[in-house]
């Protein structure tokens, strides 16, 4: 084999992968691959029901119903119904609502667990507040401190400049008396 012929081969295969590529893209394009998943399980189930028909199952067509959300006024007929279910209330003649007495206690029971709640609550917020309340302190001496040491050092760094300003001013003092006496 020569080198143009080595070449030749190559431009060829080139060509073919570069023809293949092209026909699949081609092919990608015309066809919509959700038409033909959707054209098989149309298929599937022709077959199933062809199947299932000829066993003497018939067909029967079931409808979606949509069902719209309770109103307010549904909604609080289900809440009487579940409280008189449970017997925690009962109906009397004219149609107004007792509070049997499960319903009572029940109703005791909560109120006493959103007490405790509540002052749980309170204790906790409380805690909170008195935590921060050392913070602050704490954070207001320390800042006390710190000023009154850097006062102190200050006063006492003027003072010993003073005692030294006042023993030079001495010396300098009997300095002239010397010379006077001279």
């Amino acid at each position: 084999m020569t080198l143009s012929e080595n070449e030749e081969k190559t431009n060829t295969a080139d060509m073919l992968v570069a023809h293949l590529l092209l026909g699949k893209k081609k092919h990608d394009e015309q066809k919509n691959v959700e038409s033909e998943e959707v054209d098989h399980l149309n298929k599937g189930t022709d077959y199933l029901s062809t199947l299932l028909l000829e066993q003497g199952i018939k067909e029967t067509k079931t409808k979606a119903v949509k069902q719209k959300p309770p109103t307010v006024d549904e909604l609080k007929k289900q809440f009487i119904k579940n409280l008189v279910s449970n017997g925690y209330v009962t109906i009397d003649d004219s149609g107004r609502t007792i509070i049997a007495e499960k319903g009572q206690k029940f109703l005791e029971q909560q109120t006493k667990k959103a007490e405790n709640k509540v002052v749980l609550a309170k204790l906790i917020n409380l805690r909170y507040r008195n935590n921060l309340a050392r913070k602050n302190k704490k954070q207001s001496k320390t800042s006390k401190k710190t000023k009154s040491k850097s006062i102190r050092s200050i006063s006492k760094t003027v003072r010993k400049a003073g005692s030294k300003v006042k023993a030079k001013a001495s010396k300098v003092k009997k300095k002239i008396k010397r010379k006077r006496r001279r």
